[in-house]
């Protein structure tokens, strides 16, 4: 079944439309006159009668219920270190089976933990996520964000997560909530969601940002030791002193007053709210995407005619359009998720609570939660994956990472310097997250631009953070008073309603997006092995420097590296940086020659100098960048361990 998007918008807008008692106005008989299928099921004593209009949900949403065929495609993050009861459950399916060791996750996939049931989930960035109790862990996209990164939601529960050192060309770890997102760069922190939907974040070590649904584009920043709630309507609220874990505790406590009704009652306003501004963000990333369309074919005609100036006219607005596509499409997997979690809430209070949740007029909300998260990865598999490679090639970050992730920029583009950017507020109608740009170290870990390799996780090993205290990061309380979710018996359950289906092949999903991105120019698939060369010469033995345009929000970030020199820039920088000869037992020091630059020092970097860089840097902005490569050759005399010599010979800096 093919939907065409704006069809998809005013259908998706019309969830909203529906009354309290979450019956669809479309009559049932006349659906099935029409033929089209409605499923019905009754549970029973076990649960309420339960009718779903799967026709009016697909037109409502644009996707139809059912597995997703991932064959040949690496998983996303694999279930480690499984306890007692863990389930999980496919994108696009209503029921969760047994889960065990092992077991591959994919965007969109959930892992659900039962009263004393716990497991890690380790992501393909070698993160992880310890997943406690009565909790609901969602796996997040790699491509709702330009640079990759790994990413995950805590829909109701607690987790723990280890964020992995960033890897260079590589954004920040992100997780969502149902009232807000954060954003790590190398932090271990806890998330927690109660069954009313105020989130708390706690912060072990390190740094993290934190925003909330109700304000996007004003983010907090939370230190090490610290503690912030996010209530359920969004807004973030004082940080606070975080000393010790407390996760069990403070679970029981937010969901002792918890009163069933009313939070059920809230999160069917929060769904419907969440189902208008879902519409409305598909229909502004649609028309971003068209503007990309028509810039890379306007690109390609100026590229097949060698027409370089024609190329640089249209350069800035080809940029800003990609810039604010992904800024739209992380806002578009955030309301994802936060639907997501309401819903899940929404289902763990009524099979504790029947007696007191009535079932049936809210169930069409949580049977549409199934197929939200399936519509974001036929987005992310028809837009968002070919736009990346768009974005290495046309934009001035982009044009930096492309060789830190094994992409060949192709030579006419090469060629000409990405523009300066100007802000992208114009270009949305609403507040978006900006991810936070994050200092990286020197590594050969993969930085997956497209899909991960198949057997990626064969020789994984699990790094989760030792906690702070002497016992486990979530320790349940001897005494619950807790009668909403954590604490409370499961009494009913909830029947599935959608026909079963056979397994669709992920690429079919591209089917409702009538854009087409990546057609007019063609980037080769990252050459891996290159990519592992540039991310293990990058900034090893030297301070991390960040290199800052306007934010993101106005203009855009770049970043470059003390052990690079940077050309064609104005001021002035003077740093030695360590580079390691590959296969070679020696430690060389490279002088890098003055460059004229405009740089702004971040914090990490302005600490890290102090251990013993030698740089002298001028504070800056508005910066035009071109990482070179640095290429190695192995020097032909022999040098012992500890040895420094300079620059020369068997080495060239310089693209």
């Amino acid at each position: 079944m093919r939907l065409t998007l704006p069809a998809l918008f005013a259908a998706a807008a019309a969830i909203a439309g529906c009354s309290k008692d979450g019956g669809n106005n479309a009559d049932p008989k006349a659906t099935e006159a029409k033929g089209a299928s409605t499923s019905e099921t009754t549970a029973g004593a076990a649960g309420a009668e339960t009718k779903a209009d799967t026709a009016a949900l697909v037109a409502q949403v644009g996707v139809e219920p059912g597995p997703v065929d991932h064959k040949g495609e690496g998983a996303a993050a694999v279930l480690k270190a499984v306890q007692g009861p863990v389930e999980v459950r496919r994108l696009g399916e209503e029921t969760f089976s047994a889960a065990k060791n092992d077991h591959p996750l994919y965007a969109g996939d959930q892992v659900r933990t039962g009263s004393g049931g716990s497991a890690t989930v380790v992501l393909a960035d070698t993160s992880t996520a310890e997943v406690a109790e009565v909790s609901t862990v969602g796996i997040g996209s790699r491509v709702a964000t330009a640079d990759p990164a790994s990413s995950a939601a805590v829909l109701v529960g607690v987790a723990r997560f280890t964020v992995a050192p960033r890897s260079p060309g590589e954004g920040p770890f992100l997780v969502f909530t149902p009232a807000g997102i954060a954003a790590a760069k190398v932090t271990v922190f806890g998330v927690g969601v109660a069954a009313d939907g105020v989130a708390r974040i706690g912060v072990e070590t390190g740094e993290l940002t934190v925003a909330g649904l109700r304000a996007l584009d004003k983010p907090v920043d939370l230190e090490a030791d610290t503690s912030v709630q996010l209530s359920a309507s969004g807004e973030v609220r004082t940080p606070t002193p975080w000393p010790a874990d407390d996760w069990g505790t403070w679970r029981a406590q937010a969901e002792a007053d918890v009163k069933v009704d009313t939070a059920v009652d809230a999160h069917v306003k929060a769904m419907n709210d969440l189902s208008v501004q879902l519409a409305s963000a598909y229909a502004e990333l649609e028309g971003l995407g068209k503007q990309v369309a028509s810039f890379e074919a306007e690109a390609a005609a100026k590229a097949s005619a060698g027409d370089t100036a024609g190329y640089q006219s249209i350069a800035v607005d080809g940029a800003v359009a990609i810039d604010a596509s992904y800024l739209a499409s992380l806002r578009l997997e955030a309301l994802t998720h936060a639907y997501a979690g309401h819903a899940a809430i929404t289902s763990d209070l009524y099979v504790r609570h029947p007696d007191v949740v009535v079932w049936a007029p809210v169930a069409p909300k949580v049977q549409a939660a199934v197929l939200w998260p399936k519509r974001f990865d036929a987005v992310a598999v028809a837009y968002l994956e070919p736009l990346r490679m768009q974005y290495y090639v046309h934009h001035p970050r982009g044009r930096i990472n492309a060789e830190l992730v094994g992409v060949a920029v192709p030579e006419f583009y090469a060629k000409v310097s990405p523009p300066e950017l100007p802000s992208v507020r114009g270009k949305l109608k609403v507040a978006v997250f900006a991810p936070p740009v994050v200092a990286a170290t020197a590594t050969v870990r993969p930085v997956w631009v497209t899909a991960p390799e198949v057997d990626w996780r064969a020789k994984l090993k699990v790094a989760a953070a030792p906690p702070r205290g002497a016992a486990a990061f979530w320790v349940r309380p001897p005494d619950l008073t807790a009668h909403a979710l954590f604490g409370a018996d499961i009494k009913a359950k909830i029947a599935p309603v959608f026909a079963v289906r056979a397994a669709v092949p992920r690429a079919d999903l591209r089917a409702g997006w009538g854009v087409n991105i990546g057609g007019k120019i063609k980037v080769a698939a990252p050459d891996l092995r290159a990519a592992a060369r540039a991310r293990a010469a990058y900034q090893v033995g030297a301070p991390a420097v960040d290199v800052q345009a306007p934010d993101v929000r106005a203009g855009v970030k770049g970043r470059i590296d003390g052990a690079i020199a940077v050309p064609d820039v104005k001021a002035g920088i003077n740093a030695k940086a360590k580079v390691v000869v590959p296969d070679v037992k020696a430690k060389v020091k490279v002088v890098v020659p003055d460059v004229k630059a405009k740089i702004k020092v971040g914090g990490d970097a302005a600490a890290r100098a102090k251990a013993g860089a030698d740089a002298k840097i001028k504070a800056g902005a508005n910066l035009k960048v071109k990482v070179p490569e640095v290429k190695i050759k192995p020097p032909s005399v022999k040098v012992k361990a500890g040895a420094s010599v300079k620059a020369g010979g068997g080495f060239k800096l310089g693209r």
